[in-house]
């Protein structure tokens, strides 16, 4: 091992020819190859090779003398290895990374080359499931990340143990060279959630990359609303987070304005309640003069909590939606000017049009009003809304859920009809079955009104 450690070619070379045991081991596990390893000596390594050494012995990290030249970023010893014991490329040491996840990890990208050319299995992971591009995606390197992306078996959606892709790392970490990189792969899932329901643009909202958000916002089949295990979307996420950047791009691209968290709060809860946001692209900070104007506040407090949630309210947010805890938006502002000024913009909303005791609770798209309560709408087979009269494309409850378009107007009788009769006791047939009814068939109350219902 000294000799090794040292270079001395005639002393190795005495020491052999004298019986010395090549595979010896020191009480790290490291052998003479180890060393020969340390010292750069390619000319040593491969003499030990050629006497008949085990090069693939593992140390006490399971490291053998490749994944020691690779981390050491000895190239030309690497070359050496790799002309003789091709076939252990992919032996992992105690962590489970190979030389190649090794390589990948120190950025040393001549050696990556090197090693992709023995063919190695760049799919394997380690103990937490990282892949090599996984190592790459969360370090940044995207000249390694080219490299590995030209193969044709590389998995660029190979999850680890916590369902994270190569993809959610390079979003996390705001790397904004190689997430173009993995969008341009026409296999990449660009919605994968991982174990928590985040998908790469929650990682990116949550870390505050605004340009790698606007990136994946550019393409075209980004999910923006989906809702990771709190129930949050990566619109909420960037209210939470301040952004004001990123709420403004995202409610450009189709956010949904109207989704709650887990305890039912929407967008206006959380931004009432954050003293000031703040935003990468200064330009936008124009867009809420107007709405500090409106509340007479200064200029200075354009970028402040109150000020965006009347921003997101003009957007269609709802300044009276309760949550678990039965409070609005509206009574979270502190200040009682300030909400009465609030409450003169956004005045509370008028009880349902139809039964005019509930509280309305289902929103029509794509005009967004919200007139009527789930009961009525359950009853009432509307074509168009009864405010605008425009048509109707969908009708979503308060946490966000379509409204069953078939079902729930389905005479319960003949379960062919529509509903287009209600009775007083409020229970719905179509006009042919409840013609022939004096008695509610469902409550048994007898019927002394029968209304016929026109859609719209």
């Amino acid at each position: 091992m000294i000799a090794c450690r040292l270079g001395n070619i005639d002393l190795i070379n005495f020491l052999i020819d004298n019986g010395a045991d090549l595979n010896m081991e020191d009480g790290d596990s490291k052998t003479a190859s180890h060393y020969a390893v340390f010292a750069h000596r390619c000319d040593v390594v491969d003499l030990m090779v050629s006497k008949g050494a085990n090069i693939n012995s593992g140390d006490h990290f399971g490291n053998t003398p490749l994944h020691c030249a690779v981390e050491k970023n000895c190239e030309d010893v690497v070359k050496v290895i790799l002309k003789t014991r091709v076939k252990e490329m992919n032996k992992a040491n105690n962590n489970g990374g190979t030389p190649l996840h090794l390589a990948c990890i120190k950025g040393h990208k001549h050696i990556v080359g090197h090693l992709l050319k023995c063919s190695p299995d760049v799919n394997l992971g380690d103990i937490t499931g990282f892949t090599p591009l996984h190592e790459v995606c969360n370090e940044g390197n995207a000249e390694i990340v080219q490299l590995l992306l030209k193969l044709p078996n590389i998995d660029v959606n190979r999850a680890d143990k916590d369902g994270n892709s190569p993809l959610h790392y390079a979003a996390y970490r705001g790397h904004i060279d190689t997430v173009p990189l993995l969008l341009q792969q026409p296999r990449i899932n660009l919605n994968m959630v991982n174990i928590t329901g985040n998908t790469p643009l929650h990682m990116a909202v949550q870390k505050q990359h605004y340009n790698v958000v606007a990136l994946m916002l550019s393409q075209g089949n980004v999910e923006m609303n989906m809702k990771n295990s709190d129930k949050l979307t990566p619109l909420l996420q960037a209210i939470s987070g301040g952004h004001f950047g990123m709420i403004h791009n995202l409610l450009s691209h189709g956010a949904d304005i109207n989704a709650v968290d887990n305890n039912d709060n929407n967008c206006l809860h959380l931004a009432v309640r954050k003293e000031a946001f703040h935003s990468e692209d200064e330009s936008l900070g124009g867009i809420l003069d107007e709405y500090c104007t409106k509340l007479e506040l200064s200029l200075e407090d354009k970028l402040s909590g109150l000020v965006v949630a009347e921003y997101l309210a003009y957007h269609g947010a709802n300044f009276y939606h309760e949550n678990k805890q039965n409070q609005t938006p509206m009574e979270l502002i502190e200040n009682a000017g300030l909400r009465e000024k609030m409450q003169t913009f956004f005045p509370p909303p008028l009880p349902c049009k139809w039964c005019e005791e509930n509280k309305p609770t289902i929103t029509f798209r794509p005009c967004g009003h919200v007139v009527l309560c789930e009961e009525c709408c359950s009853k009432i087979p509307l074509k168009r809304c009864p405010e605008c009269l425009l048509s109707i494309t969908g009708k979503y409850g308060v946490d966000g859920s379509q409204c069953d378009a078939e079902s729930i107007y389905t005479c319960t009788i003949c379960m062919e009809q529509r509903w287009n009769m209600v009775f007083e006791c409020g229970h719905t047939t179509c006009k042919e079955c409840g013609n022939q009814l004096d008695r509610c068939h469902l409550c048994r109350k007898r019927i002394e009104r029968k209304i016929i219902i026109k859609q719209c």
